[in-house]
């Protein structure tokens, strides 16, 4: 499946005032040191991003609406760059801007809002700078970093989010409950050495304090990822998550993507 537009391979297309929809791939995929100046298209209900920024593109992108997306709204990975400026990105499953392995954009007046996941979430050693974009009302919450993000930030309002995350933390819930195997909430994750867990498998903070209490336990970073005991993929049964909810054709590993927001156990 192709996506709906592609840019590749130092193109410098101009795509204006499109409606790019429906497609089973993503909506528009910039890759291999693509570029292209993406104005005023309204990109949405595409079965993965909105748009992929991907292996050292640098493309701009200008008041575009990326909405309704079966995935993210944008997804920036592996050296992917960019100018993000005054898009409206709004009510996608996953994060409106996903930023990822070694990448470095800029956005800058954006509203990022409605999302039933996270509005950002910066990952594997990316980085990005933030200015003046307003997050709001997005389920996880505004802004995730990961362990060793550092981001440049300036002038941006991150309001009134659902913090649906912290909220689980705080009322001692396994984090699968708000998550399922479909998303990757960003936040502390743990191993147990004591259950035999591999690198594989991540394990909440609250499922440590209770169901692995005087286990063997290891901290390993803050990222993205979803719950292994609350799965019921372990071997020990979670006593907070209730009945395990399993995916009966795929089982999607927990560990943050690299190229993907799902990965899958071959």
């Amino acid at each position: 499946m192709y996506s709906g537009v592609q840019i590749r391979t130092g193109s410098n297309p101009k795509i204006r005032r499109n409606k790019i929809w429906g497609g089973q791939n993503g909506g528009i995929l910039v890759y291999n040191s693509g570029l292209g100046c993406i104005e005023d298209n309204e990109i949405f209900d595409n079965a993965m991003a909105g748009v992929w920024i991907k292996t050292d593109s640098n493309p701009t992108l200008r008041r575009n609406k990326i909405h309704d997306g079966r995935d993210g709204g944008i997804c920036i990975f592996n050296g992917g760059r960019g100018l993000l400026e005054e898009n409206d990105i709004f009510r996608n499953a996953q994060a409106g801007v996903l930023i990822s392995t070694n990448s470095h954009p800029i956005l800058r007046k954006n509203r990022i809002f409605d999302g039933f996941a996270a509005g950002i979430e910066i990952t594997n050693h990316a980085t990005a700078t933030l200015e003046g974009n307003q997050i709001f009302n997005n389920r996880f919450g505004g802004l995730f970093l990961a362990s060793g993000v550092n981001v440049t930030m300036k002038d941006n309002k991150i309001m009134n989010n659902q913090d649906a995350i912290e909220k689980a933390v705080s009322r001692g819930q396994c984090l699968y409950k708000i998550s399922s195997y479909t998303s990757y909430p960003m936040h502390d994750f743990y191993r147990c050495h004591t259950c035999n867990t591999t690198d594989r498998n991540a394990i909440c903070v609250n499922c440590i304090k209770k169901c692995h209490q005087g286990h063997d336990v290891e901290f390993i970073r803050h990222d993205r990822f979803f719950c292994d005991c609350g799965a019921g993929t372990l071997s020990n049964p979670c006593t907070l998550a209730g009945e395990p909810t399993h995916d009966t054709d795929t089982l999607y590993d927990s560990a943050p993507p690299i190229e993907s927001n799902t990965l899958q156990h071959n």
